[in-house]
Formats: C-alpha cells, structure tokens, sequence
C-alpha cells in the first residue's frame, strides 16, 4: 500500500473521531455520574493519537515500512473503538465499569470478567481470560474494601 492510500485512511480516521468525539454534555454527564469512571481529558487519547498518526504520515516522518505498518495497527484499533463508541454512544461506552461493579455486588463474577473482557477486545484490545479474571479480582477487592 502506498503512503498517500495510508494517509488517505488517517483522514478518514481523524474525521471519524471527530465526528465522535464527545460533546461538551457528553463530559459534564460522564463526570456526574460517579460510576462511569469520569473523563477527566478535555480531548479523547483517540483523537490525539490518531491526529498524531496523520501527522507522522502525512509530513513523512517515519523511518521504515515497520513503522507504518505499526501505524496502521494503531490506527485500526482507534477506528474499531470509534465506531463501536459511534454504534452505542458514548455514556453507554463509559458505563460499562458501573455495570461491571453492579454484576460483581450481584456475585455474578463470571459475567462481570466476560463483560468485561469482551469490552477490552470490542475496543481492539489483547485481553486475556487471566488478564480479565485479574482486573476483576482486584476491582472486587476494591469493593471490599470501600
């Protein structure tokens, strides 16, 4: 593939997380409600990463075809979480971490760690069962705690 096809798609990625970037409303109601693991960025990592990927591209500063091709990993794992976010909006993506807690206080850990892993890899990130087992042992401990 060439470079210009690749910077073409980066465009098309920087104008899908600005089309789903959230709003102002979006934030102020994220940050209410406690349980939703509150934004605390004025600007989503998404839409620094993937302005900093066509950047790179577009401005020729990248030293190999390794490189771009890491770039293009990057880039689909930003444009699979974006258009998941696009698909169920993003109060909905933030809640999950609520309903995670509220299965655990339900004694329903099996369906909390396949929530959340399937969360992880809806994202486009390696979630594993242990890696998803741990996070919610250690947020059940948490909860324990509290």
């Amino acid at each position: 593939m060439k470079i210009a096809e690749v910077e073409k798609r980066l465009k098309m990625l920087v104008k899908l997380c600005v089309d789903t970037e959230p709003t102002l409303d979006d934030i102020k109601k994220m940050r209410e409600d406690a349980d939703a693991g509150a934004v605390d960025e004025l600007f989503t990592e998404d839409m620094i990463n993937a302005r900093e990927l066509y950047i790179k591209v577009r401005d020729g500063e990248y030293d190999s075809s390794v490189e771009v091709i890491r770039t293009m990993k990057q880039a689909n794992k930003i444009w699979k979480q974006r258009n998941h976010i696009k698909k169920i909006g993003w109060k909905e993506f933030y809640s999950i971490e609520g309903t995670i807690v509220e299965l655990i206080r339900q004694n329903q850990k099996i369906n909390a760690i396949k929530l959340y892993r399937q969360n992880k890899l809806d994202k486009g990130e390696e979630c594993g069962l242990r890696e998803a087992k741990e996070y919610i042992d250690a947020l059940q401990e948490k909860l324990i705690t509290r």
